[in-house]
């Protein structure tokens, strides 16, 4: 973070200092006491299943300066001390004054499927031209975004968040720590449907961030996604519409998918059309690189910039991650699941070439409310329209993927349900041989990636 001394930090968070030294200067974090670096400021955040306040001493001990708590603990190691009501309002305070000392952009990313995809799109293209700080993995909720805005400072040219919800209110919460110079909004699907109940409240949800973004930035919107047509008032600022669709602002034509390997297609904006080329497998991924595009020519990047960052993209774990061994080919894309998303998945493995078997691993797909049964059964159907050799259902929900695969026309003897892991492992270590296409996909819940492991490890 900034430099900072502990008297700022006390002011900003709005700390009692029990004791310390006030012009002792901080530029780390931390809420972790296994990882611990000298010379750092430890928050003790308290959870259902934790309190860091047992780690204070030894935080410590290990090397922190000084410790943000809620609670005074008696005989501790020297150090600064800094007394609040909530160690995590603390921290959210704490990164939201940190952000606030950066003048440059700060786009912050949001929707029901590609976000994490489409923060490393973005992220790759404005590091042609900066230094960027963006979301590790899908580090995006009321504690991972205020870290990541903690590990802002000085060296930084662009900063790249990624905005999860559980609910309404949530993206609305994030907003006011990131305080967004742009907005992206990828798609609204149904993700949470099971919490939020229709798709029009993950529209209101997703669509939160829009007020958010000031007068002089901007929104780069799904113009294909009839919601964020809808919901696209929100906002004073400037509206970039993207999609397919050629009313769209910037829009992408002539999309050549190369089985499986990738895409290249030409991107349109004011008339003037570049040919691009995407690494990444999935005729979805070209919604999230247009997202991308858009946000980098809107920095001042030149075509050509957006073009290299594009190429040298690297996607963050269990997306799409394409692994060889021993002869197999694994789309691990295992980091969550649901219809939309699924489906995309499926139609890649239908599009990659390979010498074998193409396999179909798929899971349960959590927080569909009432969409659970026909959401599994629409992924079944394309399994079976996409002519996939072999189904492997995971999990009770995967029961419904594997019946409605049936029921459109596939074999019955290349159909096996699993309860669980182990179970699917089984299956697959007698079936698969080398020259085969494997696909592995399910909700976050059912840890898939563990089938990954077993297979590469066979």
């Amino acid at each position: 973070m900034y430099k900072m001394t502990l008297g700022e930090i006390a002011g900003a968070i709005k700390a009692r200092m029990v004791k310390g030294n006030v012009d002792r200067v901080y530029t780390q974090v931390c809420t972790d006491s296994r990882q611990i670096v000298p010379g750092s400021l430890f928050v003790a955040l308290k959870g259902e299943r934790f309190d860091a306040h047992d780690f204070v001493e030894q935080a410590l001990q290990l090397g922190a300066h000084g410790v943000i708590v809620s609670r005074m603990q008696h005989d501790l190691p020297d150090g600064d001390i800094l007394l609040v009501d909530d160690t995590l309002t603390a921290l959210q305070q704490l990164a939201r004054y940190n952000r606030k000392k950066f003048s440059g952009p700060v786009v912050a990313v949001t929707g029901s499927n590609g976000k994490t995809t489409t923060k490393d799109m973005i992220s790759a293209l404005l590091e042609t031209k900066y230094l960027v700080l963006k979301t590790l993995g899908n580090f995006n909720n009321e504690i991972g975004l205020p870290l990541t805005l903690l590990g802002l400072d000085e060296s930084h040219g662009a900063v790249v968040v990624e905005m999860g919800m559980r609910g309404l209110g949530e993206i609305d919460f994030l907003a006011r720590i990131a305080c967004p110079t742009a907005g992206v909004i990828t798609n609204i699907g149904e993700t949470h449907l099971e919490r939020l109940g229709t798709v029009e409240n993950i529209a209101r949800a997703k669509t939160e961030l829009l007020p958010h973004i000031p007068v002089g930035g901007y929104a780069v919107l799904n113009g294909d996604d009839p919601w964020q047509r809808k919901y696209a008032h929100l906002t004073r600022a400037k509206v970039i519409f993207y999609g397919m669709d050629h009313s769209n602002h910037v829009y992408a034509d002539n999309i050549k998918c190369n089985m499986g390997a990738g895409a290249s297609f030409t991107v349109i904006r004011d008339k003037i059309a570049k040919v691009f080329h995407l690494p990444v497998p999935g005729r979805h991924n070209i919604y999230n690189a247009l997202a991308a595009i858009t946000v980098g020519l809107q920095e001042g990047l030149s075509w050509e910039m957006c073009m290299e960052g594009l190429q040298n993209v690297v996607l963050s774990g269990m997306r799409l991650q394409i692994i060889d061994c021993n002869g197999l080919k694994i789309i691990n894309d295992t980091y969550n699941a649901n219809p939309a998303s699924s489906k995309a998945a499926v139609r890649i493995l239908a599009e990659m070439p390979c010498a074998g078997k193409k396999v179909a691993v798929l899971g349960d797909m959590y927080e569909l409310g009432q969409r659970t049964v026909q959401g599994h059964r629409e992924v079944g159907e394309t399994v079976q329209n996409l002519k996939i050799d072999i189904l492997v259902t995971v999990g009770e929900l995967a029961l419904h993927i594997a019946e409605a695969a049936k029921a459109a026309g596939m074999d019955r003897k290349n159909i096996y349900v699993s309860r669980n892991n182990n179970e699917a492992l089984e299956i697959l270590n007698n079936i698969l041989k080398a020259g085969d296409l494997v696909l592995v996909k399910g909700s976050r819940g059912m840890k898939m990636e563990k089938i990954v492991e077993g297979i590469t490890c066979a």
